[in-house]
């Protein structure tokens, strides 16, 4: 299937800024550029979304494994010192014994904590990017009244994509675990592997079609089917640089959990300002997406296919009005709106022409006597 017709499928709308103002920057310039100009108020909006919704997660990621760890190797008599001839303190024990004692906690409590920790996350996501989008956009945000708005808004379909992606990422994180237990303990296996493979290939392509799904939440109307259906033609289109963002963005998590004084300062950054950061990139790259596929459509779909151009001095009105429309047409947006134009019967655009001026009637006097 081409291009074309997966831009075709799209479901389009209008979208719901209150101003005109134009995205036309590199995505990760203009997200650095908002995040600069509105540091405090980000820092404020990090803060409350922080507390309220994703520090169970902070916990279950960051604290929960070095106290299980310590837990589970120093109050249970794994000193792993049996083997080495002086019998103190009288008990055989090997490094795998701990690890399988480990392992079973992390899947019968960690894994579903974890798993349920997610869905408040992602659910607070509603009242971020609610304000990320009016940041991008250049509009009048209040970080603590417009992040509760957002919340009251777009509670609904956040509040599915959380409890979907909770459950995907329980039965993702199982097989992790049951993978890197067999590799502490009596070595991993064909299949662990392939399964491991194929759900960290999955999570990836997950998170990043989850990188359009919730700033399309925010910046449109869409029912979550449409929603989703958008998100993922959007992925298929744009997938190498959808997949670096995503990698990025979930690098820096990766980098948290070195035993680093870096990977300190990084997970310090990321508690105090580096969700809205992610959240910055995310919407930013989005809302470029978004204008350069569904806006476009949109607009075609009204029959205002080509921009009317301004005619200047020492330029052909003709010939640059045919220039751009012959350019706009070997895009792969205008193939589309060719399409689209076929198919419902909309006459082809036609080239605009300098109006005419209208020669001043004359007025016809009768100067016929009087009798």
């Amino acid at each position: 299937m081409s291009r074309v017709d997966l831009l075709l499928k799209m479901t389009v709308e209008k979208d719901q800024r209150t101003n005109n103002g134009e995205v036309d920057q590199h995505s990760v310039k203009h997200a650095l550029g908002v995040l600069s100009d509105n540091l405090r108020k980000m820092f404020v909006m990090n803060i409350i979304y922080v507390v309220i919704f994703a520090l169970p997660f902070i916990f279950c990621v960051f604290v929960w494994p070095i106290f299980a760890k310590n837990y589970f190797f120093k109050n249970f008599g794994y000193n792993f010192i049996g083997h080495i001839g002086i019998g103190y303190p009288g008990i055989v024990n090997t490094m795998a014994e701990g690890y399988v004692l480990l392992f079973k906690h992390y899947m019968h409590y960690y894994v579903p904590i974890l798993s349920a920790s997610i869905v408040p996350m992602v659910f607070g996501l509603s009242g971020m990017f609610h304000c990320l989008r009016g940041y991008m956009w250049g509009e009048n945000v209040r970080p603590v009244k417009s992040f509760f708005r957002g919340i009251k808004k777009l509670w609904k379909p956040f509040l599915i994509a959380a409890l979907c992606f909770a459950a995907f990422m329980c039965a993702a994180m199982y097989a992790f675990v049951w993978h890197v237990g067999l590799t502490k303990t009596t070595g991993a296996m064909a299949g662990s592997w392939i399964l491991f493979i194929f759900f960290l290939i999955l999570t990836w392509v997950v998170v990043t079609i989850l990188e359009f799904l919730l700033p399309m939440f925010a910046c449109y109307r869409f029912n979550f089917k449409d929603a989703l259906k958008n998100s993922s033609i959007l992925f298929l289109i744009l997938w190498p640089t959808a997949l670096f963002t995503s990698a990025f963005t979930g690098g820096l998590f990766l980098i948290t959990r070195l035993s680093t004084a870096f990977a300190f300062i990084i997970g310090v950054l990321l508690v105090l300002i580096g969700f809205s950061f992610i959240g910055s990139i995310w919407m930013s790259s989005a809302q470029k997406a978004f204008g350069n596929f569904i806006r476009p459509l949109y607009e075609n779909g009204k029959g205002d296919l080509v921009a009317k151009s301004q005619s200047r001095r020492g330029v052909n009105p003709y010939k640059a009005q045919k220039e751009k429309r012959k350019a706009q047409e070997n895009t792969v947006v205008g193939q589309a709106a060719k399409r689209m134009q076929a198919e419902n019967g909309t006459p082809a655009p036609q080239e605009d022409k300098p109006e005419k001026k209208k020669k001043p009637q004359a007025k016809h006097i009768s100067y016929k006597r009087k009798k």
